[in-house]
């Protein structure tokens, strides 16, 4: 897995500023590991995505996180930091299958685990229901002739078998408002919560290739593929 840094960050922000959420974490991905197609990540499990995330977020950013939230009761800021690694190694450890089946009134059914590229498709869908319907014809296989009419997407053991096929695909942090002692659960969208940091190094680093070209004529690729600490050096010597 490659580090988004240099020429990879600022092509990571270029794609990502047009797309989707769901677009900019694949997006993230393939820069990150070339040896895998777009549309193979795109097939991978949500739980998997989050997991393959979560590993760049360390190996670009490092393993500290921390963010803002605003407490539903006081409407107080909360500030909040965790480790990847944490999430990582539950995420790591709550690997589980990735299709379920179960036989019911005749019909055998079949469950896979939802990806990226199916909810991309419901994207467009006009409402929450169609969504969801959406959402579970492409991930259902039915077969067999089953004595009673009813659609199969009412089986009453379905929900029960997708919420325990995604128990690892949703990420939240437990917190505690410092001003009216509220705990809650934060949802953790760590696609999103990585673009957002890709995003403000990518103009981070325009900044700085700007300034520099400015000041010594040095071409964009050569500023963005310094490391870092040499780069900081040069704007610390501009500012003196």
């Amino acid at each position: 897995m490659r580090v988004l840094s240099g020429e990879l960050l600022l092509e990571a922000f270029d794609k990502g500023s047009t797309e989707h959420d769901l677009e900019r974490a694949l997006t993230m991905l393939a820069l990150a590991m070339p040896e895998s197609s777009r549309q193979l990540l795109a097939e991978r499990s949500i739980a998997e995505r989050n997991l393959l995330l979560l590993q760049l977020r360390e190996v670009t950013f490092g393993p500290a996180m921390s963010g803002l939230a605003r407490c539903p009761e006081c409407s107080a800021h909360l500030e909040f930091a965790f480790d990847a690694r944490t999430l990582i190694a539950l995420l790591q450890s709550q690997r589980g299958q990735r299709s379920v089946g179960w036989s019911e009134c005749g019909r055998d059914y079949r469950l896979r685990a939802v990806n990226s590229d199916d909810l991309l498709a419901c994207l467009t869908s006009p409402d929450a229901e169609e969504a969801q319907h959406r959402l579970l014809t492409r991930c259902l296989s039915v077969s067999g002739e089953s004595s009673h009419s009813a659609d199969p997407m009412f089986s009453p053991a379905l929900i029960e078998n997708f919420d325990q096929l995604h128990g690892a695909t949703e990420l939240s942090l437990s917190v505690e408002c410092p001003e009216c002692s509220r705990s809650q659960l934060l949802d953790l969208d760590i696609g999103r919560f990585l673009w957002l940091e890709v995003r403000n190094a990518a103009q981070k680093l325009m900044n700085e290739i700007h300034a520099l070209a400015w000041a010594y004529g040095w071409s964009e690729s050569s500023i963005a593929s310094m490391n870092s600490n040499r780069r900081n050096q040069y704007m610390e010597m501009l500012s003196a």
